[in-house]
């Protein structure tokens, strides 16, 4: 009976608990392609659920370029829902955040809205559409440059700056990259950059790398946010910067905003593992019960089986040995009773034991905790030519601009 009721409660459960947000350990194949510098099989092992949504839509993408695709339409169709909804502005503790929330309830952390904007503008530098591209590079500006007020602490970076300041040099337009190279010197003090602020006219030739594919994921049990690791060490090129700080960001700002993360439409996966536990405690002690009371029953009707028996033998006379033979069916009463009391019992722990399992297991294979992957570990500008025995490349250069500019992924 016991075996009975634990093969049956998964299915009771599926239909209380949400299975469409991926878990982590649905990424490892495709992750896995990726790093060994292979986009079109990761994409090809990419998990299934959540089509569409904003993350998987910015994760395809990335994938998408780097295995040549021209498609970006999913991509397009994300920026456009989102700039539907209007952002708004958030600040806690001094801090302020730029706020959206994505169609399927997903909140985009900052550095994946102006990400989305920098892989779109790629796209359409690829398909030769120079003017659409530099509307997405000013999104992409508008949201480390305009959105805020200068006295009003916000999100920047010089891997987002660099990045973008290659796109801007790709587009012809010098000036418009060299404002995103000092304010990535702005941030980091690093002279290497001063060179590059000092020139006049643009470069023959530059380099922007994508350095590795995003931090390492560690959690511990119990805590809501994972912890990241840099995955790979700083890379030859001398202006490099790491994009741990994004990761880093958006736990500080999942953090600071967790009533209104809580509140989105996304964490409703993680209340269907609430919502099974629950159901599963329901289960499991009505089970047991069910089986202790049909126990208790059984019981009764045995003895007062007997007690009848021996009234009637009673009354007719029966012999002096009759009270005790019949007092067998009481104490088999009792011991039926006893018996099916202690399999509830055991039902009942197997219950809390499964109960127990499905905490650590649901919560460690659903990990809550969603963010765009495939992201590179660092990013680097050079003049030099960056050599790789594994990775992929694309030269960009718009007719306006005098300088050949190499998006180089290095895995």
């Amino acid at each position: 009976m016991k075996n009975i009721v634990l093969l049956l409660l998964p299915l009771f459960l599926l239909a209380c608990t949400s299975t469409q947000v991926i878990r982590d350990s649905e990424y490892k194949y495709s992750e896995a392609a990726f790093k060994f510098s292979d986009p079109q099989k990761a994409l090809e092992q990419f998990p299934q659920k959540e089509h569409g949504g904003f993350v998987t839509s910015i994760e395809k993408s990335w994938l998408g370029f780097w295995a040549g695709e021209t498609n970006q339409d999913d991509l397009l169709a994300q920026a456009h829902t989102l700039d539907s909804r209007q952002y708004i502005s958030l600040s806690r503790e001094t801090e302020y955040f730029f706020f959206n929330e994505s169609e399927e309830g997903y909140i985009p952390a900052e550095h994946e809205i102006i990400v989305m904007h920098l892989i779109s503008s790629m796209y359409f530098m690829r398909n030769q559409q120079w003017d659409k591209a530099r509307v997405e590079a000013k999104q992409a500006s508008y949201f480390l440059e305009t959105f805020f007020k200068a006295d009003q602490k916000h999100f920047d970076d010089p891997a987002l700056r660099t990045w973008l300041a290659g796109i801007w040099t790709a587009l012809g337009e010098w000036n418009e990259a060299q404002v995103d190279i000092r304010k990535a010197y702005e941030l980091t003090k690093d002279k290497n950059l001063l060179p590059w602020i000092e020139q006049k006219t643009a470069p023959k030739e530059l380099s922007i790398a994508f350095e590795g594919t995003g931090p390492k994921v560690t959690w511990k049990f119990g805590e809501p946010l994972p912890g990241f690791e840099q995955d790979k060490e700083k890379p030859t090129v001398t202006i490099s910067y790491p994009t741990l700080p994004w990761f880093e960001r958006h736990q500080v700002r999942n953090t600071l905003i967790r009533e209104q993360i809580s509140k989105s439409n996304y964490m409703s996966q993680y209340y269907g593992i609430q919502l099974g536990k629950g159901a599963q405690r329901s289960v499991g002690f009505v089970t047991a019960n069910t089986i202790r009371a049909t126990g208790v029953v059984l019981g009764t009707v045995v003895g007062l089986g007997g007690l009848y028996v021996m009234a009637v033998i009673a009354s007719h006379g029966g012999g002096s040995g009759s009270g005790e033979l019949f007092t067998l069916p009481l104490v088999g009463g009792f011991y039926i009773a006893k018996s099916f009391w202690e399999e509830g019992d055991k039902i009942d722990e197997s219950f809390k034991e499964y109960n127990e399992k499905m905490d650590v297991d649901g919560k460690e294979s659903l990990k809550t905790y969603r963010f765009v992957r495939f992201m590179p570990s660092w990013i680097s500008v050079t003049d030099q030519l960056v050599l790789t025995a594994t990775g992929k490349e694309f030269s960009m250069k718009s007719p306006k601009s005098p300088t050949t500019v190499r998006f180089v992924q290095k895995f």
